[in-house]
């Protein structure tokens, strides 16, 4: 009862400063759960102590703070997967951490309800307890499998510490989660369900020679892992997504696949799209075949100039994640537009920016035929960035990172510069229509964050240091909304 008066002490103080946030419509609502343990019935189960950072720093424009929670680390992912016998939804986070799981019985008050740490995801030859990273977190919702990409970078912060690879865990039961298997592959910074989570797409990190593979590659490209079986996975040989930079095999960061079933691939040359089941008109072989998880068809893509030529060289081509608008959008045509997360970390002021693109000239496969001599690029719609607009700062980590859509307005996090609202109904012109930010103070744990994420009308964001914000939009939602928001793998 002391814990719970004190939380919603600071949730009142946090009140009180609210009223003197920048920005309109700023707001904290609601005390956070009872952080008590045990037997809270409430939540179908036993519930565990969690940390809420009430952020009593924050500056914000047409946001309300809702809960913090922090579970066993900061978070580099979030994912979502619903239960029938329990009639809600349970979130899960993969960071340094480990794993943490929470119960959305009360969606504005994630419950803690179980972990697997980092010492028990410890592999031979670590160095420390430390798992990394799974930014762009993929579950498998009908099999209630959660996959933790792990990139050996964390162990060191070299390539070639520690191991890369999968793991792969049952969470059939939300409160014991188990590790069935994790299964090495050359590639280990995400991961991504394809066709149904039947097949794995593991990419990323950029290459600096790790045995085992091809020393001409400068980056990681797409290695595929056949989960059909999860307890004998099979990680094929050769890779996917060459020659992806102007004819140069090049650093894969991550894959989201949109309500069409078609995989995009970003990283360092930019995005680029592949049928990966059903007979499709392959642009590069010039005929009718038919696509899967190995050996997927081309469709579109590309990569635009520059946005920001004062950046650094490597980072200026280096497009972070993507997602395709499969419907029409203004004068532009139904799937024309992609959008895209430039990262870019560097001052403020020249940080990776928010962008889109059109796809038309890439469906007859000019990204697959571009060299440095003829380059082939996208043309470049829009730029957006945080800097010098309302909420900002001035320094620090500022580049843009993972997002979410729902209707016309994007959910973006953008390291430092906290999450940003932007309403893309004029794609000529992405306007910022809210936005949240935790500088740090006394007392306060400030935010870099990491990804945003729109689920059954609320944002829960993923942040590196704070753990999980949990955030309600009190603008317009422009657009028709999204009845499945879509991230990592929108299979239908």
């Amino acid at each position: 009862m002391k814990a719970k008066s004190l939380v919603a002490g600071a949730v009142a103080l946090a009140t009180a400063a609210a009223l003197q946030l920048s920005g309109a419509g700023s707001a904290f609502a609601d005390k956070p759960s009872d952080p008590s343990p045990s037997s809270n019935s409430a939540h179908g189960g036993p519930v565990i102590d969690d940390v809420h950072n009430v952020p009593t720093t924050a500056v914000a424009g047409n946001v309300t703070f809702i809960d913090n929670v922090k579970g066993v680390s900061g978070y580099s992912g979030l994912n979502f997967i619903h239960y029938n016998k329990y009639g809600y939804d349970f979130m899960f986070a993969n960071g340094t951490g480990g794993l943490a799981v929470w119960s959305l019985k009360d969606p504005k008050h994630p419950a803690l309800i179980s972990k697997i740490t980092a010492a028990e995801l410890r592999r031979p030859g670590d160095t420390q307890d430390r798992f990394w990273e799974g930014e762009n977190m993929t579950v498998d919702p009908k099999r209630k499998l959660v996959f933790l990409s792990r990139d050996p970078r964390g162990f060191g912060g070299t390539v070639s510490t520690g191991q890369s690879g999968v793991y792969i865990v049952d969470v059939k039961n939300p409160w014991k989660p188990e590790t069935v298997i994790f299964q090495p592959v050359p590639a280990g910074h995400t991961a991504t369900c394809i066709n149904d989570c039947t097949y794995l797409w593991s990419v990323g990190p950029a290459n600096t020679g790790t045995p085992g593979q091809d020393p001409s590659w400068k980056g990681v490209p797409i290695r595929v892992t056949d989960i059909r079986d999860i307890k004998h996975p099979r990680t094929f040989d050769g890779a996917l997504d060459l020659g992806r930079f102007d004819g140069t095999t090049d650093y894969v960061h991550s894959v989201d696949v949109d309500k069409n079933g078609v995989a995009w691939v970003s990283g360092e040359g930019g995005v680029r799209g592949y049928w990966t089941k059903g007979r499709h008109y392959d642009p590069v072989q010039k005929r009718k075949r038919v696509a899967t998880a190995y050996d997927p068809v081309p469709y579109a893509g590309g990569t635009v100039v520059p946005t920001n030529p004062a950046g650094t060289a490597f980072f200026d081509f280096f497009d972070h994640n993507a997602y395709h608008n499969t419907e029409k959008l203004g004068s532009f045509d139904k799937g024309e537009l992609l959008y895209i997360t430039n990262e870019n970390i560097t001052a403020c002021s020249q940080a990776g920016e928010f962008k889109i693109a059109s796809l038309k000239g890439s469906y007859d496969g000019e990204s697959w035929r571009s060299t440095p001599e003829k380059p082939f690029r996208l043309n470049l719609i829009s730029h957006w960035s945080p800097w010098g607009k309302e909420g900002s700062a001035t320094t620090g980590s500022c580049s843009a990172h993972w997002f979410t859509v729902n209707g016309n307005i994007v959910a973006q996090a953008w390291y430092g510069q906290g999450t940003r609202f932007l309403d893309v109904s004029d794609p000529k012109n992405p306007t910022q229509v809210g936005y949240f930010r935790v500088p740090a103070g006394e007392g306060v744990t400030g935010g870099s964050a990491s990804a945003a994420y729109w689920h059954n009308g609320l944002v829960y964001v993923a942040d590196y240091n704070r753990g999980v914000d949990v955030l309600r939009f009190d603008g317009k939602l422009a657009g028709k909304p999204d009845k499945k928001i879509c991230w990592n793998s929108c299979d239908k």
